[in-house]
């Protein structure tokens, strides 16, 4: 089992196997870093990344190269692992996210913790569905799904991830077919779908669907942990009682008190679908996914947002530029609606926010 956890690891932290993927265009400082890593000098090599990191513009793609092969080059796992979860957090639009997810998923399963690594993955795939990494996803993915025990699901990754390598990557591809030797036998299930996602309700009962077309595959689709539709139900108080304080006269029955106001009413049995403030309402609920110190960054991610369905706005003139979906009267609907974004992998928090 120790040895299984170092090999592991050894995948996600060696230089030297890193070396090997260095893609062309990479900057020949990070090249030279990396010579000087491998050959045993590691504190010239990870000085002369923070020389780079600290010319770049801050929230620029050239910062985050930095910080990307700081995290490759780091002496420990944690080190690179921070570093790796800021690239995909901070930084939504560098080239370096898909990589930084996959070393995410590899740390994750050197850790045993395979719900954690397919996390990641189901990430790269609904955020990146054409991503040429998407093959190497793959077999990562296959490898926490048999590690779990999830023969049926790890065989359904490898059938995908043999479609998606191409030819040239002889390499993953021997990989991949050495671990689709666990599959003999097993019958696979037909193709795996992932369920659009639906956001959250604009009227009451009426959910936005999903306008983005599911990305195009020439082999069975595998999503090991599929993203979970919840649709909100709309629930309807039930009407008020009627009094039992008898009439006063036979000829004049009473009046039903009137139902009591809404702001006494318990949260929890506020319907949860989006609805508009009244008018006159300064103040609403809100669910933040997320916050950056550049508004570009924000942007994107509420525009992979809004393809997808959901309600989504930056909040803020100056940074931190909030991530911020629906705006609901009560703090119990957007409670429901975070509790439904959980169920899609989609991490937040409820706040209040203005309304104007």
């Amino acid at each position: 089992m120790v040895r299984k956890l170092l090999f592991a690891a050894a995948l996600v932290f060696s230089p030297v196997i890193a070396q090997a993927q260095v893609p062309a265009g990479v900057h020949p400082a990070y090249v030279r870093a990396q010579t000087l890593v491998n050959d045993g000098d590691a504190t010239a090599g990870r000085a002369l990344v923070d020389s780079m990191i600290a010319i770049a513009p801050p929230g620029s793609n050239a910062y985050a190269e930095g910080v990307y092969w700081r995290a490759v080059l780091a002496s420990t796992a944690a080190d690179a692992e921070m570093d790796y979860r800021r690239i995909v957090v901070d930084f939504p639009l560098s080239p370096r996210v898909e990589d930084a997810l996959i070393r995410l998923a590899q740390l994750e399963i050197a850790r045993a913790n395979y719900d954690g690594a397919l996390r990641h993955l189901n990430r790269l795939i609904i955020e990146h569905p054409q991503s040429p990494s998407r093959a190497r996803a793959g077999y990562w993915m296959a490898r926490a799904l048999f590690d779990k025990n999830d023969v049926q699901g790890g065989c359904t990754a490898t059938a995908e991830a043999l479609v998606r390598t191409s030819e040239g990557d002889a390499e993953l591809r021997n990989q991949i077919t050495y671990l689709n030797q666990r599959c003999a036998g097993v019958v696979l299930a037909g193709p795996a779908t992932t369920p659009a996602p639906t956001a959250p309700v604009a009227d009451a009962g009426t959910p936005v669907q999903n306008t983005q077309r599911p990305a195009q595959a020439t082999g069975p689709a595998v999503t090991p942990a599929p993203v979970v539709t919840t649709t909100i139900p709309v629930t309807t108080p039930p009407p008020a009682p009627r009094s039992s304080v008898p009439a006063t006269t036979p000829s004049r029955a009473a009046a039903p008190p009137s139902a009591p106001p809404a702001a006494t009413r318990p949260a929890e049995n506020v319907p949860a679908p989006v609805t508009t403030p009244a008018a006159g309402t300064a103040r609403a609920w809100s669910v933040q996914v997320a916050a950056y110190n550049v508004r570009s960054q924000a942007d994107a991610m509420v525009g992979r947002l809004k393809t997808n369905g959901y309600e989504a706005r930056v909040d803020g003139s100056a940074a931190p530029f909030r991530v911020r979906i629906g705006r609901y009267t009560t703090q119990g609907q957007a409670s429901a609606v975070q509790r439904s974004l959980k169920a899609k992998n989609i991490e937040g928090f409820v706040v209040q926010a203005d309304t104007r």
